[in-house]
This record gives C-alpha cells, structure tokens and sequence, in this order.
C-alpha cells in the first residue's frame, strides 16, 4: 500500500515567495483510515524577519513561538525526508505544494514524493450539484470527525486525515488502483 502523508502548513500570507512558513504538520497513515504517527514544528522564516506574521487572529501564531523554532531550512528538509515515497495528501493541496515548493528552490531541496492528493478537489468531485460546503470544517462537521482547533497544522492535518476515508468511500475508492486515479503527479 502506498503510505499517504497528511500535511498541513500555517503561514503568514498567501505569496508563496514572500510569506514564510510558520509551522507544518504531517499525520502518517498507514492505510487511508488509519493514522501510525505525527510530527509537526513551528518554522522560523527563512530570512531575518521583522513584518507581519500574517493573521494572528486566524492562526494565532506568535513570534516567542518562531523566534526559536527550526529554520525554514530544517523544516523543508525534514518534510522531504519524513514523506519521501509518500502521497502527500492536504486540503487545498495546491497552496500547501506551492509553499513547500518555492521553499524547497530556496535551500536546494527537493521532493520524491509519489504524488498529491486533494482532500478539498475530492469533496467538490463527490458533489455533482455544487450544493455543499467543502471547507474542512465543515467536512468534519458533516462526517463527525472532531476538530477542536482550525487553523492549527496538527489540528488541520488531523481533520484532513479524518475526513480522508469518508471522501474516499463517498467516490468508491477501495483499493489502491482506485486511490491512484486521483493522485496529482
């Protein structure tokens, strides 16, 4: 079975080359319901940063927790290593890959994984009447998954995960010819 990597990253912004990376989280599943292990970390920018950490209100991120967190450097990194071989799999894969890309150019590190998955791109899919919601809480809402704090990449990355097999089922996904079909590469 191919192992999925549930991320998630906080930010201070939406450019994905001016705004830093301020924490990344990853739930490990060792089948698409069944998470093995986490790991997350607040970032430290990766150049000396004195503007705005973004909205604080949102994400609630504040600088005595980046001011000694890992470097942007280390973070990206550990990310490739921890999900070499892996689906990453995130909600709006896109802006979570486009960060970790273009920090990725910045320190010369690049990503094996074998694709991405699109938490956010599976819900619109099983939705032919464009009717529901699809934003992450309420997929949680509506599939019970708990979801105590958004916003938060290791609660993000949790709900992400929880919300994973009930897409997966609502699109009949059962084996892992199933799931390749909507694997980004």
């Amino acid at each position: 079975m191919t192992r999925l990597a549930v991320l998630d990253l906080e930010t201070a912004g939406l450019d994905v080359e001016h705004d830093a990376i301020l924490q990344v989280a990853i739930v490990f599943l060792d089948a698409p319901s069944v998470p093995s292990r986490e790991w997350s970390s607040y970032v430290r920018p990766h150049r000396r940063f004195t503007g705005s950490l973004g909205p604080t209100h949102i994400h609630g991120i504040t600088r005595r927790q980046i001011v000694f967190a890992h470097s942007e450097r280390w973070a990206v990194r550990r990310v490739a290593e921890l999900t070499s071989g892996c689906v990453v799999v995130a909600h709006n894969a896109a802006f979570d890959m486009g960060f970790l890309r273009a920090a990725g150019r910045r320190h010369g590190v690049e990503y094996s994984w074998v694709g991405s998955l699109c938490t956010l791109a599976l819900s619109r899919r099983r939705d032919g009447t464009a009717q529901r919601s699809h934003k992450l809480t309420s997929l949680c809402e509506e599939f019970g998954v708990p979801f105590p704090r958004a916003h938060h990449a290791l609660h993000d990355a949790r709900a992400t995960a929880g919300v994973l097999p009930h897409l997966l089922e609502a699109l009949g996904v059962s084996t892992e010819a199933d799931l390749m079909r909507y694997v980004m590469r």
